[in-house]
């Protein structure tokens, strides 16, 4: 058993960066089975499963694993998390199971990878002013991540709860050694940034497209719902638009769906899924002035290879806990 701790040791952001790579480039070579997310709502909360399975390279190519996700937004009421969540590694073999891991932080960390390889690819060389949208832990791994691909000299940070967001911002900047300060204005930071990352729950926009520059890069994570958006319409018009899957961002990413529902965009605005950028397919940033947004709804084979890493490093290491089931 792996616990939140031996998950973030483990898994260092480029370690994390790395696999997720790999994990586009097994999908587009046919060696992946990736089902779409089971959803349950409950009350005032939903279940999510996200099983995957690779397969067709022997070892460690031979893996099969599932997450389940509880969000509760009605947690933050009582002072606890909004999400909760647990990864069952198995042998693709066998069907033996190998791990359970605490899976907030495994999300948080591949999410946070993924939006750096993102980044990587589209976001430009020099971005180095960032606007971060969220103070939870999803945030702090979308700064880490960002931050070992794009050379990154200054934070501005957004939230609702000026205490949380000020908090937030000193220990980021202990963490990167950079400065990071909390925005006066939203808007304006967005203006004056390179690239822009929102981790927020927000079900309206908090990022409109008029104050995006030439050259900015948007990332969204937080929306997972068709219903829900982090960026307004013309954001999402006057970008260039990646998504991690394209099953998984028009069955999901409210941030695509409504331009889509509006007009405003047809399905072709769609550019690239991640995994064609990340091995040659498609272009990424084809020009210094181009606005990129990369959109992201969450992919269970992000979760296999990157738990699946842990595993065998713990291994390694002799670390976590060993727990018989039988």
């Amino acid at each position: 058993m792996l616990a939140r701790a031996d998950v973030e040791r483990l898994l260092p952001p480029a370690v994390a960066i790395d696999a997720v790579e790999r994990a586009f480039v097994t999908y587009a070579r046919g060696q992946a089975t990736v089902p779409p997310r089971g959803v349950l709502g409950v009350d005032d909360g939903v279940l999510l499963l996200m099983p995957a399975a690779t397969f067709g390279a022997g070892g460690a190519g031979e893996s099969l694993g599932a997450k389940l996700v509880s969000v509760f937004d009605g947690n933050r009421r009582h002072g606890r998390p909004t999400l909760y969540a647990t990864y069952l590694l198995l042998d693709g073999r066998t069907g033996e199971p190998l791990a359970l891991l605490e899976g907030a932080s495994l999300t948080g960390i591949r999410t946070g990878a993924t939006s750096a390889l993102a980044a990587r690819w589209l976001a430009r060389p020099d971005a180095r002013r960032v606007v971060c949208f969220g103070t939870g832990a999803q945030a702090r791994w979308q700064l880490a991540c960002l931050a070992a691909v794009r050379p990154i000299e200054r934070v501005t940070v957004v939230g609702r709860d000026p205490a949380k967001a000020r908090a937030f911002a000193t220990e980021t900047a202990e963490r990167l050694g950079v400065p990071v300060t909390v925005a006066d204005d939203p808007r304006r930071a967005v203006r004056e940034a390179d690239l822009v990352t929102c981790a927020t729950t927000a079900r309206e926009p908090v990022v409109f497209g008029t104050d995006l520059q030439p050259g900015a890069h948007l990332d969204l994570v937080g929306a997972f719902r068709p219903t829900d958006r982090e960026a307004d319409t013309e954001a999402v018009r006057r970008a260039r638009v990646v998504v991690d899957t394209y099953g998984g961002a028009l069955a999901e990413a409210g941030d695509l769906l409504l331009p889509l529902k509006e007009g405003a965009i047809t399905r072709d605005h769609i550019a690239a899924e991640l995994g064609e950028i990340v091995t040659g397919a498609r272009p990424g940033r084809r020009r210094p002035d181009d606005i990129t947004l990369f959109k992201s709804v969450g992919w269970a084979l992000e979760d296999l290879v990157t738990a699946r890493l842990a595993w065998e490093r713990a291994r390694r290491e002799g670390a976590g806990r060993e727990v018989p089931l039988w």
